[in-house]
Protein backbone atom coordinates (compact mmCIF):
# COMPACT_ATOMS: atom_id res chain seq x y z
CA UNK A 1 0.00 0.00 0.00
CA UNK A 2 1.20 3.55 -0.83
CA UNK A 3 0.99 5.46 2.43
CA UNK A 4 2.40 8.70 1.03
CA UNK A 5 -0.11 11.50 1.61
CA UNK A 6 0.79 13.43 -1.56
CA UNK A 7 -0.25 11.98 -4.96
CA UNK A 8 2.72 10.69 -6.94
CA UNK A 9 1.54 12.56 -10.06
CA UNK A 10 2.25 15.84 -8.24
CA UNK A 11 5.65 14.85 -6.89
CA UNK A 12 7.00 13.48 -10.15
CA UNK A 13 6.87 16.94 -11.77
CA UNK A 14 9.15 18.57 -9.22
CA UNK A 15 12.95 18.88 -9.09
CA UNK A 16 14.69 16.84 -6.42
CA UNK A 17 16.50 18.23 -3.39
CA UNK A 18 18.25 16.91 -0.28
CA UNK A 19 16.86 17.93 3.10
CA UNK A 20 18.75 17.84 6.41
CA UNK A 21 22.25 17.10 5.16
CA UNK A 22 23.35 18.69 8.44
CA UNK A 23 21.23 19.38 11.54
CA UNK A 24 21.81 23.13 11.01
CA UNK A 25 20.04 22.83 7.65
CA UNK A 26 16.71 22.61 9.51
CA UNK A 27 16.27 25.19 12.25
CA UNK A 28 13.03 25.76 14.18
CA UNK A 29 12.20 28.28 16.89
CA UNK A 30 8.94 27.90 18.78
CA UNK A 31 7.02 31.16 19.28
CA UNK A 32 4.72 31.04 22.31
CA UNK A 33 2.94 34.26 21.40
CA UNK A 34 2.86 35.26 25.08
CA UNK A 35 5.21 35.65 28.04
CA UNK A 36 5.33 33.19 30.99
CA UNK A 37 3.89 34.64 34.21
CA UNK A 38 7.22 35.15 35.95
CA UNK A 39 5.95 33.61 39.19
CA UNK A 40 4.26 30.40 40.32
CA UNK A 41 4.93 26.75 41.09
CA UNK A 42 6.02 25.74 37.60
CA UNK A 43 9.38 26.34 35.97
CA UNK A 44 9.37 27.01 32.23
CA UNK A 45 12.59 26.30 30.36
CA UNK A 46 13.46 27.48 26.87
CA UNK A 47 15.59 24.69 25.40
CA UNK A 48 17.76 24.57 22.29
CA UNK A 49 18.59 21.06 21.18
CA UNK A 50 20.16 19.06 18.35
CA UNK A 51 20.45 15.30 17.79
CA UNK A 52 17.62 14.56 20.22
CA UNK A 53 13.89 14.35 19.84
CA UNK A 54 11.56 16.10 22.28
CA UNK A 55 10.78 12.91 24.19
CA UNK A 56 14.51 12.38 24.88
CA UNK A 57 14.59 15.77 26.56
CA UNK A 58 11.35 15.23 28.48
CA UNK A 59 12.66 11.94 29.90
CA UNK A 60 15.96 13.55 30.90
CA UNK A 61 14.17 16.43 32.63
CA UNK A 62 11.87 14.04 34.49
CA UNK A 63 14.93 12.17 35.82
CA UNK A 64 16.81 15.33 36.71
CA UNK A 65 13.91 16.91 38.61
CA UNK A 66 12.68 13.57 40.01
CA UNK A 67 9.12 13.94 38.68
CA UNK A 68 6.91 11.66 36.59
CA UNK A 69 7.28 12.30 32.86
CA UNK A 70 3.53 13.04 32.55
CA UNK A 71 4.12 16.12 34.73
CA UNK A 72 6.64 17.56 32.27
CA UNK A 73 4.76 19.96 30.02
CA UNK A 74 5.49 20.83 26.40
CA UNK A 75 3.65 22.53 23.58
CA UNK A 76 4.94 20.77 20.46
CA UNK A 77 7.19 17.90 19.36
CA UNK A 78 10.34 18.91 17.50
CA UNK A 79 12.57 16.99 15.10
CA UNK A 80 15.68 15.06 16.12
CA UNK A 81 17.84 15.79 13.07
CA UNK A 82 17.57 19.58 13.36
CA UNK A 83 18.45 22.51 15.57
CA UNK A 84 15.26 23.33 17.45
CA UNK A 85 14.26 25.73 20.21
CA UNK A 86 11.16 25.06 22.29
CA UNK A 87 9.60 25.51 25.72
CA UNK A 88 8.96 22.86 28.37
CA UNK A 89 7.69 23.11 31.96
CA UNK A 90 8.45 21.34 35.23
CA UNK A 91 6.57 21.52 38.56
CA UNK A 92 8.91 23.28 40.96
CA UNK A 93 8.29 24.34 44.60
CA UNK A 94 7.91 28.09 45.11
CA UNK A 95 10.07 27.94 48.24
CA UNK A 96 13.08 26.53 46.36
CA UNK A 97 15.55 28.58 44.38
CA UNK A 98 15.61 27.46 40.70
CA UNK A 99 18.81 25.78 39.52
CA UNK A 100 21.23 27.47 37.19
CA UNK A 101 20.83 26.68 33.49
CA UNK A 102 24.10 24.72 33.52
CA UNK A 103 22.89 22.45 36.32
CA UNK A 104 19.52 21.41 34.82
CA UNK A 105 20.66 18.43 32.72
CA UNK A 106 24.47 18.73 32.59
CA UNK A 107 25.08 15.18 31.31
CA UNK A 108 22.81 15.43 28.25
CA UNK A 109 24.81 16.39 25.17
CA UNK A 110 23.18 18.48 22.48
CA UNK A 111 21.00 20.53 24.84
CA UNK A 112 21.35 24.16 25.90
CA UNK A 113 19.04 25.82 28.42
CA UNK A 114 18.49 29.38 27.16
CA UNK A 115 16.34 30.67 30.02
CA UNK A 116 14.28 29.62 33.03
CA UNK A 117 11.11 31.49 34.02
CA UNK A 118 8.48 30.69 36.63
CA UNK A 119 4.83 30.34 35.69
CA UNK A 120 1.52 29.70 37.43
CA UNK A 121 0.58 26.94 34.98
CA UNK A 122 1.90 23.79 33.36
CA UNK A 123 2.69 24.24 29.67
CA UNK A 124 -0.04 22.55 27.65
CA UNK A 125 0.13 20.82 24.26
CA UNK A 126 -0.57 23.22 21.40
CA UNK A 127 -0.11 26.34 23.52
CA UNK A 128 2.38 28.03 21.19
CA UNK A 129 1.23 30.28 18.37
CA UNK A 130 3.70 29.53 15.59
CA UNK A 131 7.10 28.19 14.55
CA UNK A 132 9.86 30.10 12.76
CA UNK A 133 11.89 28.04 10.26
CA UNK A 134 15.22 28.54 8.51
CA UNK A 135 15.82 25.66 6.09
CA UNK A 136 18.55 24.89 3.57
CA UNK A 137 17.97 22.59 0.60
CA UNK A 138 20.93 21.02 -1.22
CA UNK A 139 21.65 19.20 -4.50
CA UNK A 140 18.72 20.83 -6.28
CA UNK A 141 18.54 19.58 -9.84
CA UNK A 142 15.87 21.95 -11.22
CA UNK A 143 15.89 25.42 -12.76
CA UNK A 144 15.78 28.38 -10.40
CA UNK A 145 12.97 30.09 -12.28
CA UNK A 146 10.52 27.23 -11.87
CA UNK A 147 11.21 26.92 -8.14
CA UNK A 148 10.86 30.65 -7.58
CA UNK A 149 7.58 30.68 -9.52
CA UNK A 150 6.20 28.01 -7.17
CA UNK A 151 7.40 30.03 -4.18
CA UNK A 152 5.63 33.11 -5.55
CA UNK A 153 2.44 31.05 -5.84
CA UNK A 154 2.77 29.98 -2.20
CA UNK A 155 3.20 33.65 -1.26
CA UNK A 156 0.06 34.69 -3.09
CA UNK A 157 -2.32 31.76 -2.52
CA UNK A 158 -0.88 29.59 0.29
CA UNK A 159 -0.24 25.85 0.05
CA UNK A 160 -2.07 22.56 0.80
CA UNK A 161 -2.16 21.96 4.55
CA UNK A 162 -1.19 18.28 4.38
CA UNK A 163 -0.09 16.46 7.47
CA UNK A 164 3.58 15.74 6.76
CA UNK A 165 4.93 12.27 6.03
CA UNK A 166 6.65 12.19 9.44
CA UNK A 167 3.19 11.90 11.02
CA UNK A 168 2.85 8.47 9.34
CA UNK A 169 6.21 6.96 10.30
CA UNK A 170 8.78 5.25 8.10
CA UNK A 171 7.10 3.93 4.93
CA UNK A 172 3.73 4.85 6.45
CA UNK A 173 3.98 2.17 9.13
CA UNK A 174 1.89 4.15 11.61
CA UNK A 175 -1.12 3.71 9.31
CA UNK A 176 -0.59 -0.05 9.15
CA UNK A 177 -0.16 -0.11 12.92
CA UNK A 178 -3.37 1.88 13.35
CA UNK A 179 -5.30 -0.64 11.26
CA UNK A 180 -3.79 -3.46 13.31
CA UNK A 181 -4.65 -1.66 16.56
CA UNK A 182 -8.28 -1.32 15.49
CA UNK A 183 -8.66 -4.96 14.39
CA UNK A 184 -6.46 -6.92 16.81
CA UNK A 185 -6.38 -6.49 20.59
CA UNK A 186 -2.89 -5.25 21.40
CA UNK A 187 -1.38 -3.86 24.56
CA UNK A 188 0.16 -0.52 23.64
CA UNK A 189 1.70 2.31 25.58
CA UNK A 190 -0.37 5.47 25.81
CA UNK A 191 2.19 7.23 23.60
CA UNK A 192 1.97 4.65 20.80
CA UNK A 193 -1.82 4.52 20.94
CA UNK A 194 -1.97 8.30 20.67
CA UNK A 195 0.52 8.26 17.79
CA UNK A 196 -1.50 5.70 15.80
CA UNK A 197 -4.78 7.52 16.43
CA UNK A 198 -3.23 10.77 15.21
CA UNK A 199 -1.83 9.04 12.13
CA UNK A 200 -5.21 7.53 11.24
CA UNK A 201 -7.00 10.85 11.62
CA UNK A 202 -4.34 12.67 9.61
CA UNK A 203 -4.47 10.05 6.86
CA UNK A 204 -8.22 10.52 6.39
CA UNK A 205 -7.81 14.31 6.29
CA UNK A 206 -5.08 14.03 3.66
CA UNK A 207 -7.32 11.83 1.50
CA UNK A 208 -10.04 14.50 1.52
CA UNK A 209 -7.53 17.26 0.75
CA UNK A 210 -6.03 15.23 -2.12
CA UNK A 211 -9.53 14.72 -3.55
CA UNK A 212 -10.32 18.42 -3.37
CA UNK A 213 -7.02 19.27 -5.10
CA UNK A 214 -7.68 16.62 -7.75
CA UNK A 215 -11.10 18.17 -8.44
CA UNK A 216 -9.58 21.67 -8.53
CA UNK A 217 -11.91 23.09 -5.88
CA UNK A 218 -9.85 23.16 -2.69
CA UNK A 219 -9.71 26.97 -2.96
CA UNK A 220 -13.39 27.35 -3.81
CA UNK A 221 -16.26 27.73 -1.36
CA UNK A 222 -18.62 24.87 -2.25
CA UNK A 223 -22.23 24.34 -1.13
CA UNK A 224 -22.23 23.03 2.44
CA UNK A 225 -18.66 24.23 3.12
CA UNK A 226 -17.26 24.70 6.61
CA UNK A 227 -14.88 27.66 6.64
CA UNK A 228 -12.26 28.65 9.22
CA UNK A 229 -11.13 32.15 10.12
CA UNK A 230 -7.44 32.66 9.40
CA UNK A 231 -5.20 32.39 12.45
CA UNK A 232 -7.85 30.70 14.60
CA UNK A 233 -9.85 27.50 15.02
CA UNK A 234 -13.14 29.38 14.72
CA UNK A 235 -15.37 27.80 12.06
CA UNK A 236 -18.72 28.60 10.46
CA UNK A 237 -21.05 26.86 8.06
CA UNK A 238 -21.44 28.29 4.57
CA UNK A 239 -24.52 26.50 3.26
CA UNK A 240 -24.90 28.66 0.14
CA UNK A 241 -21.64 30.19 -1.16
CA UNK A 242 -21.72 33.81 -2.27
CA UNK A 243 -19.38 36.38 -3.81
CA UNK A 244 -18.34 37.71 -0.39
CA UNK A 245 -17.29 34.31 1.00
CA UNK A 246 -15.21 33.57 -2.11
CA UNK A 247 -13.62 37.03 -1.91
CA UNK A 248 -12.66 36.41 1.73
CA UNK A 249 -11.17 33.04 0.72
CA UNK A 250 -9.17 34.64 -2.10
CA UNK A 251 -7.86 37.26 0.34
CA UNK A 252 -6.85 34.48 2.81
CA UNK A 253 -9.17 35.87 5.48
CA UNK A 254 -10.89 32.47 5.65
CA UNK A 255 -10.02 28.93 4.53
CA UNK A 256 -11.99 25.90 3.44
CA UNK A 257 -11.66 22.97 5.84
CA UNK A 258 -11.56 19.19 5.95
CA UNK A 259 -12.57 16.68 8.62
CA UNK A 260 -10.56 15.43 11.56
CA UNK A 261 -12.74 12.36 11.80
CA UNK A 262 -14.34 11.14 15.00
CA UNK A 263 -17.70 10.72 16.67
CA UNK A 264 -20.38 13.39 16.36
CA UNK A 265 -22.18 14.96 13.42
CA UNK A 266 -20.09 16.71 10.78
CA UNK A 267 -20.80 20.40 10.22
CA UNK A 268 -20.38 19.91 6.47
CA UNK A 269 -23.48 19.45 4.32
CA UNK A 270 -24.43 19.13 0.66
CA UNK A 271 -21.65 18.41 -1.86
CA UNK A 272 -18.87 18.89 0.71
CA UNK A 273 -20.31 16.30 3.07
CA UNK A 274 -20.84 13.86 0.18
CA UNK A 275 -17.22 14.26 -0.96
CA UNK A 276 -15.81 13.83 2.53
CA UNK A 277 -17.92 10.77 3.29
CA UNK A 278 -16.89 9.14 0.00
CA UNK A 279 -13.23 9.40 1.08
CA UNK A 280 -13.86 8.32 4.67
CA UNK A 281 -16.00 5.34 3.71
CA UNK A 282 -13.10 3.93 1.67
CA UNK A 283 -11.18 3.58 4.95
CA UNK A 284 -13.82 1.86 7.05
CA UNK A 285 -11.39 0.30 9.54
CA UNK A 286 -9.70 3.62 10.30
CA UNK A 287 -12.96 5.58 10.37
CA UNK A 288 -14.77 3.18 12.71
CA UNK A 289 -11.70 2.80 14.90
CA UNK A 290 -11.49 6.56 15.48
CA UNK A 291 -15.16 6.76 16.40
CA UNK A 292 -14.89 3.80 18.78
CA UNK A 293 -11.80 5.35 20.37
CA UNK A 294 -13.95 8.29 21.43
CA UNK A 295 -12.30 11.03 19.38
CA UNK A 296 -14.65 13.92 18.60
CA UNK A 297 -14.98 15.22 15.07
CA UNK A 298 -13.12 18.49 14.41
CA UNK A 299 -12.07 20.60 11.42
CA UNK A 300 -8.69 21.58 9.97
CA UNK A 301 -7.96 24.21 7.31
CA UNK A 302 -7.24 22.79 3.85
CA UNK A 303 -4.86 25.68 3.18
CA UNK A 304 -1.85 26.94 5.11
CA UNK A 305 -0.20 30.35 4.84
CA UNK A 306 3.55 30.96 5.07
CA UNK A 307 4.24 34.26 6.82
CA UNK A 308 7.38 36.29 6.10
CA UNK A 309 8.43 33.84 3.38
CA UNK A 310 11.88 34.74 1.99
CA UNK A 311 14.48 32.82 0.02
CA UNK A 312 18.01 33.16 -1.33
CA UNK A 313 20.24 30.97 -3.47
CA UNK A 314 23.46 30.07 -1.65
CA UNK A 315 24.91 28.58 -4.82
CA UNK A 316 23.56 26.95 -7.99
CA UNK A 317 22.27 23.91 -6.08
CA UNK A 318 21.54 25.25 -2.58
CA UNK A 319 18.53 27.28 -1.50
CA UNK A 320 17.83 28.82 1.92
CA UNK A 321 14.26 29.59 2.96
CA UNK A 322 12.87 31.34 6.03
CA UNK A 323 9.20 31.56 7.04
CA UNK A 324 6.78 31.23 9.93
CA UNK A 325 3.91 28.75 10.14
CA UNK A 326 0.96 28.50 12.48
CA UNK A 327 1.27 25.60 14.95
CA UNK A 328 0.21 22.27 13.47
CA UNK A 329 1.35 23.20 9.95
CA UNK A 330 4.21 21.15 8.50
CA UNK A 331 7.23 22.82 6.92
CA UNK A 332 7.78 19.69 4.85
CA UNK A 333 4.34 20.19 3.28
CA UNK A 334 5.46 23.62 2.05
CA UNK A 335 8.77 22.23 0.81
CA UNK A 336 6.99 19.42 -1.03
CA UNK A 337 5.22 22.04 -3.16
CA UNK A 338 8.53 23.22 -4.64
CA UNK A 339 10.81 20.14 -4.67
CA UNK A 340 10.69 16.39 -4.22
CA UNK A 341 12.44 15.88 -0.91
CA UNK A 342 15.16 13.32 -0.34
CA UNK A 343 16.20 12.89 3.27
CA UNK A 344 19.94 12.89 3.88
CA UNK A 345 21.36 9.82 5.57
CA UNK A 346 22.28 10.38 9.22
CA UNK A 347 24.54 8.14 11.23
CA UNK A 348 22.91 6.92 14.44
Amino acid sequence: MNNNPVPASCRDLLPKAVLKREPTDFQVVENLGFEPDGEGEHLWLEIKKSGLNTRDVLEALARSFKVHEKNVGYSGLKDKHAVTTQWVSIPYPIAEEPPSAADVIPDLAGVEILQLIRSLKKLRRGAHRSNKFVIKLHEIDGDHGGIEKRLETILSTGFPNYFGTQRFGIDGRNIDNARSMFTVKRKLTRFKRSMYLSAARSWLFNQVLSKRIEQGDWLKVLPGEVCMLDGSNSVFHCEVPDVDSQRRLDEKDIHTTGPLHGSGESMATDVVRALEMSCIEQEEVLANGLVNAGLKTERRALRAVAHDLKWQWLDSQALELSFSLQRGVYATSLLSEIVELKQAEFSS
